[in-house]
């Protein structure tokens, strides 16, 4: 039912009761032995029958009135219908609307995976592993099912929507997020959302994998400076694994997200105000942190440029990004 229909029927009710009221107040006023005697005794009573308290202080004597009063009885079990009707829509579509992600999240400084499916899939779970908070975009109502279900324990929020309303992805904290993943089957649909993504959100730092790398131009054209060549990666991990296999092995095991305290991973963290490694040169840094935390420094990231193995006339500073590798145990104390 249409806002305009259900606005001109109430209308028409309003009217109706009040013409009801009206008579039942002038074929009862004029009885004798009548107990409603005024508009006010018409308007009480029809409110106490319409709301099924019935208190009995004020009732219809005359015929007419009490077929008014008839009335004013299948109009309250009507009023109780509609009420508990209505009551029930709006739980359920409060229910659906929290399901869909409508409702929004609080989270921030989080990952945004935009678009599902196989590859993006793999994307998810290690970001879940890692325990980064993760909000994921869908447009079919069957992959926000079999998210919740894969990650129904973990830190992982859900919006259905159309992909490119922008407005609705304000629900999930863009504008704050760390970083936003956006995969599509084609690059062509991917380039094309890019576009208008950063057309909203100019500031967004966003990651896109792709098939072709001829089209890496165009993406760094729109400010997107984490571009991954699908191919590019596969094939160099085949030659590896060919001629190097074990530096494969370690390199696949350092990329992907450790499970247990033992095991290594390639990590990141900025250097804050208050940190000891402020000040220190890079060589001094890298011994202290094999020493003291079996933690080995690979590189700096400064100002968006990343040194790697810098020599020993790097100075750390506060805000440069330590990139390292160190076990699940050890990686926190670096931190």
């Amino acid at each position: 039912m249409s806002k305009l229909l259900k606005i001109a029927l109430f209308g028409a009710a309003i009217i109706v009761y009040n013409l009801l009221v009206y008579a039942l107040y002038c074929v009862e006023s004029n009885f004798p032995t009548g107990n409603i005697t005024n508009i006010a005794d018409a308007y009480w009573y029809s409110l106490v029958t319409l709301t099924t308290v019935g208190y009995g202080d004020f009732y219809p004597i005359t015929f007419w009135g009490r077929l008014i009063g008839f009335l004013f009885v299948l109009g309250s079990l009507g009023i109780l219908g509609y009420l508990l009707t209505e009551v029930n829509l709006k739980i359920k579509q409060f229910i659906k609307n929290k399901e869909m992600g409508l409702m929004g999240t609080k989270i921030t400084n989080h990952c945004i995976i935009i678009g599902w499916n196989s590859f993006s899939k793999q994307v998810a779970e290690q970001i879940v592993k890692a325990k980064e908070d993760l909000a994921i975009v869908v447009d079919k109502e069957a992959d926000l099912v079999q998210i919740k279900q894969l990650y129904k324990n973990k830190q992982c929020f859900v919006l259905l929507c159309e992909l490119d309303d922008f407005e609705m992805l304000e629900k999930i904290n863009i504008a704050t997020s760390k970083r936003v993943y956006i995969d599509f089957e084609n690059d062509t649909d991917t380039l094309v959302y890019s576009i208008s993504l950063k057309k909203q959100f100019q500031d967004l730092n966003c990651v896109v994998a792709i098939e072709n790398i001829q089209l890496k131009q165009s993406f760094n054209y729109l400010g997107i400076e984490y571009i991954i060549s699908k191919k590019e990666i596969v094939s160099k991990f085949i030659a590896s694994y060919i001629f190097e296999p074990n530096v494969a092995m370690l390199t696949e095991d350092l990329i992907s997200t450790s499970t247990t305290k033992e095991n290594l991973d390639i990590c990141e963290t900025t250097i804050t105000e208050n940190s000891g490694l402020i000040n220190l040169s890079y060589v001094d840094a890298y011994i202290t942190q094999k020493q003291d935390h079996n933690i080995i420094l690979l590189g700096v990231s400064r100002g968006g440029k990343l040194f790697k193995n810098p020599d020993n006339t790097f100075v750390l500073k506060a805000k440069d990004v330590i990139v390292f590798i160190a076990n699940g145990k050890s990686k926190t104390l670096l931190s």
